[in-house]
């Protein structure tokens, strides 16, 4: 129970992030605030990347910002100086620079027309998020630094997006998702086909695109379609994708609430057409969006920033609401099915099977908001995640390595047993919980390219299938 209860929160607290996400795109950033010498910043300001430095126009050397820091054991500030220097080169010899810097920390190569998140790194270890740990001593001569904060913190964001869709959940019910559903895909893949040719156009067509991307410097293979990623990078990209769609119980849910057969069977055929039709438009427009959007920080939401920035502004608003929508449905529907789980499998069962229609309805709600809590708990670890991407594949590899392999075997193998079942689902988690900090670090360089997916999915599946035949054989025997 507790395997599939972390499977299911790690796909919440993931749409949590994504919701605090939207919140903070859409809310936009503060006023630039210059900063000078003697200024104090905290350690959030630095980590989170609010900490700028913007050189002057056309400009290319390198300059260094100087500062102090504040002893963790004293709280006394440094007499010595710690330098972070920042390299502004042109566009063409923006690669190779990196590449010689990168066994470097504390250093920043930009291009020229650009700016730099100052992230200092190997100080702020024993601090809290809030505490003032680096003072500014010099400033650079060339350009100017400021903080350039968001209106809405990712904290903040993510805990009006965790409440608002728990507080949906617990008053909505599996017909109203339904409905939702309906709606929130027949916009967005209306608005997608609109935005399209828009995007395209924006973009001053394939020829525009590879020329933004050849003055970027950094993005040389982005107007390739083959040879970018490795075979490791497609199993570890497009695997946890499968096993989701694959295992998504909440998609069975859907298909089984079809009046008949007739129906459930047309609704699957549609909906294999229309996600093949939405995911290749999702990748064309993300692809259109890059080529205008020189910020590699922008590309973490990068739909939601061109719904922004580059669509008409109705079809901006419509298109923002409708992926609100879409993560609130998500949400919900992996909320409610533990919830409903552990009602009819659980509290009826065991605890009070006579229970009255009322304290049923309210004993659901509770477990919504419990498991809606978690899921937050879940998301404060997760929101300090690299990329929104490393966080979907993650909590898709969660999933798709400890349910799917069990779902699967529930509709199409009669052998499979309920220990076998518990063994899967134990071997998926526990694989994908300790594979990148334990397993991974005494792998070879080969071997340790694979994320959690392959060797979860691979125990999980040899747990199910050998664990099922031992205990079948053993039931068999005590029958005989």
């Amino acid at each position: 129970m507790l395997a599939l209860v972390i499977a299911y929160m790690v796909i919440v607290s993931y749409q949590f992030n994504a919701g605090g996400m939207v919140l903070e795109v859409i809310t936009g950033k503060k006023e630039k605030a210059a900063l000078s010498i003697g200024d104090s910043l905290t350690r959030n300001q630095v980590h989170k990347g609010y900490f700028h430095y913007e050189p002057p126009k056309d400009w290319t050397g390198t300059t260094e910002i100087q500062f102090y820091v504040r002893e963790k054991g004293t709280n006394k500030w440094t007499e010595r100086q710690e330098t972070y220097t920042v390299k502004v080169v042109r566009a063409t010899e923006i690669i190779s620079e990196k590449t010689r810097t990168s066994h470097l920390t504390n250093i920043s190569v930009i291009k020229e027309n650009t700016f730099t998140r100052i992230i200092i790194e190997g100080y702020d270890s024993g601090f809290g998020k809030q505490e003032e740990i680096y003072r500014l001593a010099a400033i650079p001569k060339e350009g100017e630094i400021y903080l350039h904060e968001p209106v809405l913190t990712a904290e903040k964001a993510t805990i009006i997006a965790a409440v608002f869709i728990v507080a949906y959940t617990m008053l909505a019910g599996l017909l109203s998702l339904a409905f939702a559903d309906i709606v929130t895909g027949i916009i967005i893949t209306v608005t997608l086909l609109i935005a399209f040719p828009v995007l395209l156009i924006k973009a001053g067509g394939f020829s525009g695109m590879l020329t933004s991307f050849a003055a970027m410097g950094d993005r040389p293979d982005h107007m390739k379609l083959i040879g970018v990623f490795s075979a490791a990078d497609y199993i570890n990209f497009l695997l946890p994708v499968f096993l989701l769609v694959l295992g998504d119980a909440n998609q069975y849910q859907r298909i089984f609430a079809s009046k008949n057969a007739k129906g459930a069977r047309t609704a699957v055929i549609v909906m294999i057409f229309l996600a093949l039709l939405v995911e290749e438009l999702i990748i064309a427009e993300a692809w259109f969006a890059g080529s205008m959007t020189p910020d590699p920080e922008n590309g973490r939401y990068i739909l939601i920033y061109a719904a922004r920035h580059f669509m008409p502004l109705a079809m901006g608003i419509i298109f923002m609401i409708t992926v609100v929508g879409i993560i609130i449905s998500t949400a919900d529907s992996f909320l409610l099915v533990p919830s409903t789980t552990f009602i009819k499998d659980i509290y009826l069962n065991y605890i009070n099977p006579k229970s009255s229609e009322k304290r049923i309805v309210f004993m659901s709600r509770l477990m919504v908001l419990t498991f809606g809590i978690i899921a937050w708990l879940v998301s404060r670890v997760f929101s300090e995640s690299t990329t929104v991407f490393e966080k979907a594949l993650y909590a898709f590899t969660v999933y798709g390595s400890a349910i799917t392999p069990c779902l699967v075997a529930a509709l199409f193998w009669k052998r499979a047993t309920k220990v076998g079942a518990i063994s899967s689902i134990l071997a998926g988690t526990v694989t994908t919980l300790l594979w990148e900090e334990i397993i991974k670090v005494h792998l070879p360089a080969e071997m340790a390219k694979l994320d959690a997916v392959l060797p979860a999915i691979t125990l999980s599946v040899i747990c199910l299938v050998i664990v099922s035949l031992c205990t079948t054989n053993r039931k068999q025997a005590a029958e005989g």
